[in-house]
């Protein structure tokens, strides 16, 4: 019987970091090794409290570590990885940050389990082919129209077909400022592309502030607005798709548990759910919410803008399904994300991403290239050590 002996946690960080040219300032990569296999996940979460929740010490029942669930429990097959997450969910259930922590463990053990069986993970969660994904990039808006037209025709000029912008103020009631912007994006991707905003939750609960942007949405082909409203307010989006078509609608990247996927889909109404693989409790519990988006007629997107460790993790939940066509691509070659992997998922001739045949998720960490980034950290309670950032080698 194979048991998993060691997770080791990572927390890497730009050293010299710019805001205005790094999109990833740190991240938490986690490896687990059971017998002679490891895997490789990644949390998408701030990885100082992500990390703390692997090690804190018991507080009652519900506040257990999320480390003393997993580690050497059984790794055999996909049966033991739903038993150790049923684990976590009622060990650690008071730790909030414990489902961010735990979608890079469960990512770390399906890479573990899919090198074991030499599958990729998708046939392990029982899909018999997996299905190219067209990419779309996120490009926000710049400062003024000129800049945001010059960001449009570089992301038309390298390929890409689809497009999400938003931020920089949009929505905040400046119609004919966002509008200018929106006719600037349409122009530099062309009237082909596939178009998508991103609200950034600025409407908070306010239906009547995203009511007053719809025709602007119309006017130049945005498909849906992604996160108009804070998570929680699920009477917000009902009323709002129940005038506008759920399939305007997208949201989820906030979420994690698939109860919270659920209820954004059968209250709220909306038709596209898209789910953060790092967040929401891992790779089976994307999966699940896949399959429950499918049934419902609802599309299913990944959320996904770290690494291609990451988003090979995402795409695995949804490989199978072939409606569901989309993937949101991480694409900055220059940042500390794109460093974690060897390899990385590029777009074809055809201008989709395919998911690696290859063993587990398919990609190798590039560990000589994290070493600058690795942070040198220690939690200790008196005398006691909690964590030492282990040797990445």
């Amino acid at each position: 019987m194979t048991r998993i002996e060691t997770v080791d946690l990572f927390l890497l960080q730009v050293p010299d970091f710019d805001p205005n040219r790094d999109p990833v300032k740190d991240t938490l990569l986690v490896r687990a090794r059971a017998g002679q296999y490891e895997g490789w996940g990644e949390c998408e979460a701030a990885p100082f409290v992500s990390l703390a929740a692997f090690v804190t010490p018991e507080s009652h029942s519900t506040s257990r570590s999320v480390g003393a669930s997993v580690l050497g429990q059984p790794l055999n097959d996909a049966a033991d990885i739903a038993v150790i997450t049923r684990r976590v969910g009622q060990n650690s259930m008071n730790v909030l940050q414990a489902p961010h922590l735990y979608s890079g463990v469960e990512m770390a053990l399906w890479d573990l389990l899919g090198k074991k069986f030499e599958e990729p993970v998708y046939r392990l969660l029982g899909y018999d082919r997996a299905f190219a994904k067209q990419p779309y990039i996120v490009v926000p808006f710049g400062t003024n129209p000129e800049e945001t037209f010059a960001r449009m025709c570089h992301s038309r000029q390298a390929g890409y077909r689809a497009v999400k912008t938003g931020w920089s103020g949009f929505g905040g009631g400046n119609l004919a400022g966002d509008r200018a912007q929106l006719a600037a994006t349409r122009e530099g991707i062309g009237a082909d592309a596939r178009l998508f905003i991103d609200a950034a939750r600025i409407w908070g609960n306010d239906v009547a502030a995203a009511n007053r942007y719809c025709s602007l949405l119309n006017e130049f082909a945005v498909e849906w607005v992604e996160e108009p409203f804070d998570a929680a307010a699920l009477a917000a989006y009902a009323n709002f798709t129940s005038r506008h078509g759920r399939n305007r609608v997208a949201a989820g990247e906030n979420i994690h548990s698939i109860t919270q996927a659920r209820q954004l889909l059968d209250i709220a109404g909306v038709g596209i759910i898209q789910i953060d693989c790092g967040r929401v409790g891992g790779i089976g519990a994307a999966r699940e919410i896949a399959q429950y988006a499918d049934r419902c007629g609802a599309l299913y997107v990944n959320h996904t803008y770290t690494s291609h460790l990451a988003l090979s993790a995402s795409l695995q939940a949804y490989a199978g399904l072939q409606s569901h066509d989309l993937c949101e691509y991480p694409m900055d070659t220059t940042s500390l994300s794109w460093s974690i992997c060897r390899e990385h998922l590029l777009v074809d001739d055809a201008g989709e991403i395919k998911i690696p045949n290859a063993p587990g998720l398919g990609v190798t960490v590039s560990l000589d290239d994290l070493q600058r980034y690795l942070v040198d950290l220690e939690i200790r309670i008196g005398r006691t050590t909690l964590y030492k950032t282990p040797s990445i080698q």
